[in-house]
């Protein structure tokens, strides 16, 4: 194996497959070095493409550089070059990473390997995971249309994930669906009512079919399963003049809501509303709930969300291996409000485990299940 410019080219148009936050597609790839025996590549985060107010801590950003490195870590090994390193400095807009590549002589000799980080045991195994390739990449795909439950699939590749993680800082959690829907609706309240997020989050919808960024990155009417007629509507508004006007509005119509919820809430946990009789529900089938969870304490590092956004893209790959797709649902611990109740639930679940640690940091969050439609593709930009 000689490695080229051009090889190495490849490599990274392969590691752009991978998902993050809004599609915003934050990394900023180079070569610095490459010569036949020897490559080093950097990547960078475009400031533009961050997410200030939804992703103040840099969470999302870090997850998603960790899920480009694994992208560019497997499309590496099958093209039979070996990621010797991966070195992580810096946090949000000033993240570094730099990954030193070699040749190998066969397939046999690659292994995936990972940067000195608490987690690094997650990848260190390269058998404990199934071996995935770019066909893999290419066929995982977000669904947010409907999703079937598939309990027998979902059993094997959950089994396959918490076995590799065992050992290591993470855990996947199942949440159960009533749980999980409170959740979503009081997510959604901050999603759309604190104005500075809602503002960031139009930025990143592509509802106009004739917009440059379409094709490119961003959100799409399509891959949101908005329909047709309400896609043109939405990009009859879809302005810049008219942000402020739909953010205002928005805001406000959904602050009194807030309000009454947390009353509710608060009446819900008293003596007086603890002894109202709950209503049975009825009885539905719905997808599977997972939280992914690390010990709040001690803090976890920029390399070690990295690492932790390498693991979770092989968890995703494993699923999509199983024939389910995921819906990521990151609102439910970007919400502050809603991360202190997953948190609580998590201690909870963590009662009578043999754990030393408390996985009580929800660091992730996604349903999963069958895809039930086809599922379309989201754009990409050139990573050149």
């Amino acid at each position: 194996m000689t490695l080229t410019p051009a090889l190495i080219e490849s490599l990274l148009t392969e590691a752009a497959s991978a998902p993050s936050a809004h599609n915003t597609q934050p990394w900023v790839p180079e070569i610095t070095d490459c010569t036949a025996e020897v490559a080093q590549v950097r990547v960078g985060v475009d400031p533009a493409r961050l997410l200030p107010h939804g992703d103040p801590r840099s969470e999302d950003l870090h997850l998603g550089m960790g899920c480009w490195v694994e992208s560019l870590v497997i499309a590496a090994a099958e093209a039979g070059v070996r990621t010797e390193s991966v070195t992580v400095r810096g946090r949000g807009p000033t993240l570094d990473i730099r990954l030193r590549l070699t040749a190998t002589e066969s397939m046999a000799s690659v292994e995936s390997t990972a940067g000195p980080t608490r987690v690094e045991s997650a990848l260190t195994d390269g058998s404990a995971w199934p071996r995935f390739g770019v066909a893999d990449l290419h066929h995982r795909q977000v669904d947010r249309g409907p999703l079937k439950r598939s309990d027998p699939r979902f059993a094997e590749a959950t089994e396959i994930c918490r076995n590799v993680m065992a050992e290591t800082a993470v855990r996947l959690v199942e949440v159960p669906d009533d749980a999980w829907r409170g959740w979503l609706r009081r997510a959604a309240l901050h999603s759309y009512g604190n104005r500075s997020v809602f503002t960031e989050t139009l930025r990143w919808l592509r509802f106009d079919t004739d917009d440059p960024a379409y094709d490119q990155d961003g959100l799409t009417a399509e891959c949101l399963r908005i329909p047709a007629l309400g896609a043109r509507a939405a990009a009859a508004l879809d302005r810049p003049w008219l942000h402020s006007w739909i953010t205002g509005l928005a805001s406000a119509s959904l602050a009194p809501v807030a309000l009454a919820r947390a009353a509710i809430s608060k009446y819900a946990s008293s003596g007086r509303g603890s002894r109202i009789a709950v209503l049975p529900r009825t009885k539905r089938s719905h997808p599977h709930h997972l939280v992914l969870a690390v010990p709040d304490r001690p803090a976890l590092t920029a390399a070690d969300e990295v690492e932790i956004g390498r693991v979770l893209l092989r968890t995703w790959l494993t699923f999509d291996r199983h024939g389910l797709r995921v819906d990521v649902h990151s609102e439910l611990k970007d919400s502050p409000t809603v991360r202190d109740e997953v948190a609580t639930f998590l201690r909870g679940r963590a009662r009578g485990h043999t754990d030393c640690q408390e996985f009580d940091r929800p660091i992730a969050a996604f349903t999963v299940g069958s895809s039930t439609t086809p599922v379309p593709r989201a754009p990409r930009l050139s990573p050149f």
